[in-house]
């Protein structure tokens, strides 16, 4: 009992001097847990029209505008001033490689209670060319006429109109998610980040157990196949692959090792229960890159390394041809092959096709199906107004591409190019294995469609996405806001006496 008081108190004197971003880790703990636990497909007031992650997401924002204000007052009252690094970070502190990050090392805006313009300017960097793709996309929807093919037989197809809500609702979730992801970063702070995100996947790596035991015990089977409601089987492992990420950065830094071990046990069972050939992958990429650039430079040599990475790739790739065949299928399968013959013919049919795309959800309404307001198959082939498709294109690239066309597709890589930009800034620093597991997720990009889908999986996504942009932006020299130097603070120095460099 003794032991656990300092702890305790420690504990309350973080929340009186940081309550603004422990808010904001209470908003995205709340939502990871009603994600994974609630259908958010599922309509409010059993209105099919408007799911309940869009309230979720709208009541979550609202709560981040109010505590804008609040975070600002604070700050420059001094009453919540970023930490000195913390568990995430201490101030200059340096990996086993020698490596240092800019996290943990407070810069003048910081001390002066003004906002973390570094920081900003990293969030709208990635979080903007996306949003200017999504508010192109909203505005092609007046410029195309929508609609589906409904029928028993080909000969006797009527077009049936899309609701204008089945179009706004999924789009107006898209820049929700992309919003809020924004918003929560920058309350939690830089540097309180790397303990944040530990904490979420915390949250994460205990509930996503127990929604794979209720939906093995109380859910009709469609296969062998598990996966919460987090997301579908094929697609949620992309927030599992982050989590193994952020636990293995804990691991690395010795934060609670045990937990994270643990942690990273949990996301790896619910990614072979999820037999998701993606996640196969990604979880084989990221186990590469950790044998390769997840250890300190001074261990093994390099040829050492070389040899882990092809053992690595070797299993990785057993492990993919393994799952290929249990599921009885290919790593590309037939429906997604047609999808993607027919979204090709649509591009190249003429160069303003190419340019500009058919218009957001001409091709694929895919949400006016799943809610049940036109009528046909949510998973199955089906003939569409440019041949037999999918319902949507299971493929992120490929979707934006047809339906944006060729500005979609740069608006969109810029912002996914300034993620990896960053990512390759952290790799081998403090948050390499966060980093490393970004990239590891970007050939689900091509296998599936998230970021304008499946808004749970793109919330965790846009989150990590944006926490390593901010952790990896430039700090504010102390040279540029003030010409009175700034006192070295006593954390900031070595167990040697020497200051961090």
């Amino acid at each position: 009992m003794d032991a656990v008081r300092p702890g305790a108190a420690r504990l309350a004197a973080d929340l009186l001097a940081h309550p603004v971003s422990w808010l904001a880790e209470l908003v995205l703990a709340v939502l990871l847990v009603t994600c994974t636990f609630v259908t958010t497909e599922r309509g409010m007031a059993d209105d099919r029209r408007y799911p309940i992650m869009l309230g979720l997401l709208a009541g979550s924002l609202v709560v981040c505008l109010l505590l804008w204000p609040v975070k600002l007052l604070l700050d420059r009252t001094g009453r919540s001033r970023p930490g000195l690094g913390g568990r995430g970070g201490r101030a200059g502190e340096s990996d086993r490689s020698g490596q240092s990050d800019p996290v943990g090392v407070p810069d003048q805006a910081g001390q002066a209670g003004l906002p973390d313009r570094p920081a900003v300017r990293a969030a709208v960097l990635v979080a903007g060319p996306f949003l200017t793709m999504l508010v192109w996309a909203a505005c092609t929807i007046p410029m195309h006429s929508h609609y589906v093919l409904a029928g028993r037989t080909a000969s006797a197809m009527v077009r049936v109109t899309v609701p204008a809500s089945a179009l706004v609702v999924p789009l107006l979730e898209s820049v929700l998610v992309l919003v809020t992801a924004v918003m929560l970063v920058l309350l939690i702070g830089r540097d309180r980040l790397a303990d944040a995100l530990w904490r979420a996947c915390l949250v994460l790596a205990v509930v996503t157990p127990v929604d794979l035991v209720r939906e093995f015990l109380w859910e009709p089977k469609v296969g062998w196949r598990l996966a919460t409601r987090f997301g579908g089987a094929a697609i949620y492992h992309t927030a599992l692959i982050l989590g193994i990420g952020i636990a293995a950065d804990g691991i690395r830094r010795g934060t609670h090792r045990v937990l994270s071990w643990l942690m990273v046990a949990s996301f790896v069972f619910a990614l072979v229960a999820s037999g998701s050939r993606a996640g196969f992958i990604d979880l084989g990429l990221l186990c590469v890159a950790l044998l390769i650039w997840g250890r300190p430079a001074r261990i093994g040599t390099r040829h050492r390394h070389f040899l882990k990475g092809v053992i690595g790739f070797l299993v990785a790739g057993a492990a993919v041809l393994w799952m290929g065949q249990l599921r009885g299928v290919g790593l590309v399968d037939h429906g997604r092959a047609q999808t993607w013959r027919v979204a090709w013919e649509s591009i190249s049919a003429s160069i303003g096709s190419a340019l500009f795309g058919k218009g957001y959800g001409v091709m694929w309404p895919w949400f006016a199906t799943e809610s049940g307001q036109v009528p046909g198959a949510s998973h199955a082939l089906r003939v569409t107004g440019f041949g037999v498709s999918l319902p949507h294109a299971h493929n992120t690239v490929v979707q934006i591409a047809a339906e944006l066309g060729l500005l979609g597709v740069v608006l969109a890589l810029a912002s996914l190019v300034a993620v990896v930009v960053f990512c390759l800034r952290g790799i081998g620093g403090l948050h390499g294995a966060t980093c490393l597991a970004v990239l590891a997720t970007f050939p689900g990009l091509v296998l599936d469609t998230y970021l304008v889908k499946n808004f749970p999986t793109s919330l965790m996504w846009w989150v990590v996405a944006i926490s390593v942009a901010v952790l990896m932006s430039r700090r504010t020299h102390p040279s540029a806001d003030s010409s009175s130097p700034v006192p070295a603070s006593p954390s900031s120095s070595s167990p040697s006496g020497k200051t961090a460099s």
